[in-house]
């Protein structure tokens, strides 16, 4: 992608714009991830601060649209761009709908291209489950607020290790019980994600 174009859709995500579908597209073309991811974090985290959601129980939730890879870029973003036309606000949240087959760059990509386009809908999850801790951390950073899975003590340690404050809620997305932030001494080393 271009320095232009790159530009061009930073003043537009920026100014609260509506990103098109050629853009979606311009988005998943794009070679530069950390640019895309820090774009898309940045998005979040004005939605959100420095906050990340987990549910008091396992629960699924959410909307589902499907993700298809990198042979169906312009697939995902018509089902990106439908669900958010048809949103009605019934369920708070939205679930890419991947699988263990995809790479973590597919994974992240797909989240950062959801959060940038989908602007009307409050939260994107990312499932534990599908994609593992250390992929889902990384979602956090790529436009994901939400982590799916069982609540527990390990989930707010995964949450406070990739660097955000975990809350978790109920079913309409009241903060139920809010935990401290990251703690800095706690941290990782990175970890290798397949690419």
């Amino acid at each position: 992608m271009d320095v232009g174009l790159k530009r061009e859709l930073e003043r537009k995500v920026r100014a609260g714009e509506r990103l098109t579908r050629e853009d979606g597209i311009a988005l998943y073309e794009s070679d530069d991830l950390a640019w895309l991811g820090a774009l898309a974090h940045e998005v979040r985290t004005a939605r959100h601060g420095d906050v990340a959601y987990f549910h008091g129980a396992e629960a699924g939730g959410g909307l589902a649209f499907g993700v298809g890879g990198w042979r169906e870029r312009a697939a995902d973003v018509d089902a990106m761009l439908r669900l958010r036309e048809e949103w009605d606000g019934s369920e708070q949240a939205a679930v890419p709908a991947g699988d263990r087959s995809l790479s973590g760059l597919e994974v992240l990509k797909t989240y950062a291209v959801a959060r940038l386009l989908l602007d009307n809908v409050p939260h994107l999850k990312v499932s534990r489950e599908t994609y593992g801790d250390r992929t889902a951390q990384l979602a956090l950073q790529h436009g994901a607020d939400e982590i799916e899975g069982p609540a527990g003590d390990e989930v707010v340690e995964l949450v406070q290790d990739a660097g955000f404050r975990p809350v978790q809620h109920d079913g309409a997305y009241t903060a139920v019980r809010e935990f401290d932030g990251p703690d800095p001494a706690r941290r990782d080393e990175p970890q290798a994600m397949r690419l």
